[in-house]
């Protein structure tokens, strides 16, 4: 697929986050962030109310984005809190952002229906799960409250040149971007991960949004995510990765950081700076989840001790807390001719507990749990663990070898989140409270997944035609990303910037040839 390339100014852009960003400097007063916004019929003193009318603009700082509606729906009564929702107009998914600095936050919603049931689910940013199914009885309302994360590509107090990350063009243009509510139109965005803002989108059977609440943690604890495609938030459906699924099943004061990117390999989280952004903001007491191997087969067992090394001496000079995590297995050759799952990935997954081991550091092996996973399946359902191609005119059906759907990627998180409650990683104690014992032998059942398809699609998988002509969001910010441009600071709940990037050499070229 090809890609536009909307610029705007990013001198402009930047000036605009700075409206709302952290003073730059360690002596200025911080900014306390205490958003409120109340979404039914009636104003909530002290709440600011978002009308179906209030679309998202930079100038606004927040409204309903991604060209997504809401209708009000009014149940009346004396309580304005009470009085009603916004529901997605005729029942699709909608989508709410808020312009916001880099960083950490605490986001409160509260939904339900005064006269009727209701059944949300909530995303932030590129399609991470946060609340999967919340039911409320008619006349209930429930709020439910999670951390997440907001970043933007500049790297703080680097130098010229090493001071933003170098994004591939999905990343860091505006993109095409298919949304099923649209008429099959082409809506264009930059990947909501990287933007000037946090985004929330509310689907399900009968979303129910009453109001959001943000403010900041005080002291929140960082789960960071390395890794390639079958880690990262994958921008449309139906492509899964086990990454953008694993924030459901974590309570505050844990947030999860997913900074795993597609075609990366050890090798190029360094190169295109993705490494030095992510030591720019790490904390003491923050985890560090590093999976490679899928991109990195071509290295010697010697360049792979070499990278992992040096991914766990530089986590460790900031007190962070660095966890070695195998890659799962992929779907082609992974059935031997007894009819067992055996290793595709070759010796990397050894080699990886051969780090783990020598540098005693964390270690979780979802390639040997993958196996467990796919064998439970079968041979006739392993393959519906990954993601649909969809028909053409030159090739029939099929499913991707790599990358997961969105079953398959749900499975594969609460594998790596049981992983962390075995392994006794002190974060692992805030599972949230709904949490049941996983094993991957014995893993949910494909027929009952419920998990609502967002409406953003990939068309080259995906079973709808492709429209022609672009249409762009009305007052998107553009492209954000040019170098030497300071970023605002990070967003720590009042711990404050953290200190620069180590700048410890590469160990061997950092390139790679990364495909997935």
């Amino acid at each position: 697929m090809k890609y536009p390339f909307l610029r705007a100014s990013a001198l402009c852009v930047l000036t605009l986050l700075a409206a709302n960003a952290l003073p730059l400097n360690a002596a200025d007063a911080p900014v306390k962030i205490d958003l409120k916004y109340s979404f039914g019929p009636q104003a909530v003193p002290g709440y600011t109310q978002v009308k179906p009318e209030d679309s998202y603009t930079i100038e606004r700082g927040y409204g309903y984005d991604l060209s997504s509606t809401a209708t009000v729906v009014d149940r009346g009564g004396g309580d304005p809190l009470k009085a009603g929702f916004a529901k997605g107009a005729d029942g699709q998914p909608f989508f709410f952002s808020v312009k916001l600095a880099p960083g950490v936050y605490d986001v409160k919603v509260t939904l339900g229906d005064s006269k009727g049931e209701s059944t949300t689910t909530v995303k932030s940013e590129t399609r991470r799960l946060m609340v999967e199914e919340a039911h409320t009885a008619t006349g209930d309302q429930t709020t439910r409250e999670f951390l997440t994360h907001v970043r933007i590509p500049q790297i703080p107090d680097a130098k010229p040149g090493q001071d933003i990350v170098k994004m591939k063009p999905r990343e860091n243009a505006l993109s095409w971007i298919f949304l099923s509510y649209a008429d099959k139109k082409i809506m264009t965005t930059m990947e909501l991960d990287w933007d000037e803002k946090l985004t929330l989108e509310f689907s399900n059977s009968h979303a129910a949004l009453c109001t959001v609440e943000i403010t900041q943690p005080e002291k929140p604890i960082t789960v960071y995510l390395v890794g390639d495609s079958t880690m990262t938030d994958q921008n449309m459906e139906p492509w899964g990765a086990w990454g953008m699924q694993f924030p459901r099943w974590f309570k505050p004061p844990v947030v999860i950081a997913n900074y795993a990117e597609s075609g990366e390999s050890a090798a190029s989280f360094f190169g295109e700076l993705r490494w030095p952004k992510l030591m720019s903001e790490v904390h003491e007491g923050d985890y560090i989840l590093i999976q490679f191997g899928i991109n990195d087969r071509t290295l010697s067992n010697a360049q792979v001790h070499q990278y992992f090394e040096r991914f766990i001496s530089e986590a460790r000079a900031k007190g962070a807390i660095p966890v070695l995590v195998t890659s799962q297995n992929l779907r082609s050759g992974f059935w031997g001719p007894d009819g067992k799952g055996q290793q595709t990935l070759g010796g990397y997954p050894y080699a990886m507990w051969e780090v783990a081991t020598q540098q005693k550091t964390g270690y979780i092996d979802l390639n040997v749990m993958s196996t467990s996973l796919y064998e439970a399946f079968g041979q006739a359902r392993m393959p519906e663990l990954f993601t649909p191609h969809a028909a053409t005119a030159t090739a029939p059906a099929s499913r991707d070898s790599t990358h997961h759907s969105d079953f398959g990627s749900y499975e594969l998180a609460k594998c790596v989140v049981q992983a962390c409650i075995d392994s006794k990683l002190p974060f692992a104690q805030y599972v949230v409270d709904d949490w049941k014992t996983f094993d991957p032998k014995h893993p949910d059942a494909i027929d009952d997944f419920k998990l609502p398809m967002d409406p953003q699609f990939d068309p080259d998988v995906g079973p709808n035609g492709r429209p022609t002509v672009p249409t762009p969001i009305a007052g998107h910010p553009g492209q954000m990303a040019e170098p030497r441009l300071a970023a605002p600071a990070p967003v720590r709940g009042g711990r404050g910037p953290a200190q620069a990037p180590a700048t410890a050499p590469a160990v061997v070229p950092a390139t790679s040839a990364a495909t997935n």
